[in-house]
C-alpha cells in the first residue's frame, strides 16, 4: 500500500470517527515487539510515536505505526530490520483497524477492565484478521488501553534469513500501551 493510499484511508477513518462526539486520540502510544528466542540474544523493539484514534461511542480502534520508529539495543539490528525483512523504505506504516468486542456491555471506569479486540492488522502491505485480549480504563478525560498478542512473521511475508532462523521467533509477540485525551 503506497503512502498515498494510506493517508487516503486515515482521512476516510477520522472523517467516519469524527461523527461521533466522543474520540480520543493519541501521538504518543508504545508499541513493543519481541522475537526472541530464547537462550539468544534479545531481538526487541519499541516505538513511542504510534498514532491512534479510540471512539468511545463505538469501541472503534485505528492506529498507524512508523516502522522506522521500531527503537533497538543495538543500531545494526535496527537497520537489518528496516532494510532486511520490513522493508521500511517500501512499506513505511503498518496499520490496524478493529473493535472491542461486546463494547455496548463495557463500562469505562478507573480499574482496567477486561476486553477482546478484533481487527485487521496490515504489516508489508499483507492484512490479517486478529484477535487480542487487553485492558481498558478511564480516568477523568483519558483513556488507557493495554493489549497483547501476537503474529506469525510468514503471515506477512516476513522472511527469516537461515543464517537467524535459530535466533528469530517465527512468533513475535506485540504489546501496546496507549494512552488518549480526548480529542477536541
Amino acid at each position: 500500500m503506497t503512502l498515498k493510499k494510506i493517508a487516503t484511508c486515515l482521512i476516510l477513518l477520522s472523517n467516519i470517527l469524527l461523527v461521533s462526539a466522543q474520540q480520543y486520540y493519541t501521538e504518543s502510544g508504545v508499541t513493543e515487539f519481541d522475537g526472541s528466542k530464547a537462550a539468544f540474544e534479545p531481538i526487541k523493539a519499541k516505538n513511542k510515536s504510534s498514532v491512534s484514534i479510540f471512539d468511545s461511542n463505538t469501541g472503534g480502534i485505528a492506529a498507524v505505526i512508523s516502522i522506522d520508529e521500531f527503537e533497538f539495543r543495538l543500531g545494526l539490528m535496527q537497520e537489518h530490520f528496516n532494510e532486511n525483512y520490513l522493508d521500511s523504505y517500501k512499506y513505511p506504516k503498518s496499520t490496524f483497524e478493529g473493535t472491542i468486542e461486546n463494547y455496548e456491555n463495557i463500562k469505562l471506569v478507573d480499574s482496567f477492565t477486561d476486553i477482546s479486540i478484533r481487527g485487521v492488522l496490515t504489516i508489508k502491505g499483507v492484512s490479517n484478521d486478529i484477535f487480542a485480549k487487553g485492558f481498558i480504563k478511564k480516568i477523568d478525560d483519558k483513556i488507557e488501553l493495554k493489549s497483547s498478542f501476537s503474529v506469525k512473521l510468514s503471515d506477512y511475508n516476513v522472511k527469516i534469513p537461515r543464517i537467524v532462523f535459530k535466533k528469530i521467533d517465527e512468533e513475535v509477540k506485540i504489546k501496546l500501551n496507549y494512552s488518549y485525551a480526548k480529542k477536541e
